[in-house]
């Protein structure tokens, strides 16, 4: 005859093994499913400042074709901010302008932001921006564990540079 007490035992072990198992997976899952959603939101803000970025270098080039250089007002900065981005909704955006071109169309700017001079024997009429377009975003992901900078949220900068010709 078997023993009923070992059968209710071992029936009260694998359960309890099972449900160990089963918290495990369930715990496993959470947490894949919030790095996910975290990897997720990342991607996401860095990918909206990328194409800021694009819209800005974009916006630059009307900004300086519609500009009149020759009154002395060289557009060399251009700054916006998108939502509210001190408290983690939002980007701010730096859009600087440097040029290089045929003295005709840059003597009346300022000199701190003309790169390079083109000879004017030259026949081109030739005029470039190098347009740095900085898109600042707070990760609110990335809070600091240390209680003296609970509030500090770090900046993140999506840096694009590129030469247009104007």
């Amino acid at each position: 005859m078997i023993n009923n007490k070992n059968k209710k035992a071992f029936s009260l072990l694998v359960a309890i093994f099972v449900i160990m198992l089963i918290s495990i997976v369930a715990s496993y899952i959470f947490y894949t499913s919030s790095t996910v959603a975290k990897t997720g939101s990342i991607q996401y803000q860095r990918e909206q400042a990328a194409i800021y970025a694009r819209s800005y270098t974009e916006y630059a080039i009307l900004a300086i074709s519609g500009n009149n250089r020759n009154s002395g007002q060289c557009i060399t900065t251009i700054n916006a901010n998108i939502g509210n981005p001190n408290i983690g909704q939002g980007y701010k955006i730096v859009v600087k302008i440097s040029y290089i071109g045929n003295n005709k169309y840059i003597n009346s700017c300022n000199t701190n932001n003309i790169i390079a001079n083109l000879n004017d024997t030259t026949d081109e009429d030739t005029l470039f921006a190098i347009i740095d377009v900085y898109v600042s975003y707070k990760d609110i992901m990335h809070r600091s564990i240390n209680t003296q900078w609970q509030n500090y949220i770090p900046w993140q900068t999506y840096h694009k540079r590129s030469i247009q010709k104007i």
